[in-house]
């Protein structure tokens, strides 16, 4: 029976979003994407975030501006795998 060697990062999957549920750990620095009984609603980078973690503020992906969004409304924020290059 022949084998292939394997090489390091060749069964690497792709890095999923990780959901938060702490809020208060996110930074302006995260792209997220807001999620509603499993649907994504928004996504984009965090402009404003509550110190307590109850409200946060996008830019949206999609151009289509800002958007608010509040712990209460039962939403779950998924924090994108930041990307290799830095800046």
């Amino acid at each position: 029976m022949s084998t292939r060697p394997t090489h390091p990062g060749s069964a690497r999957k792709a890095a999923r979003p990780e959901p938060v549920p702490n809020w208060c750990t996110l930074s302006r620095a995260d792209q997220i994407e807001i999620k509603q009984q499993g649907r994504t609603i928004a996504s984009g980078r965090i402009d404003i975030l509550a110190l307590d973690g109850s409200m946060l503020w996008i830019h949206r992906d999609t151009g289509h501006g800002r958007a608010l969004f509040l712990r209460s409304d039962g939403v779950t924020v998924y924090r994108r795998p930041k990307t290799g290059a830095t800046t």
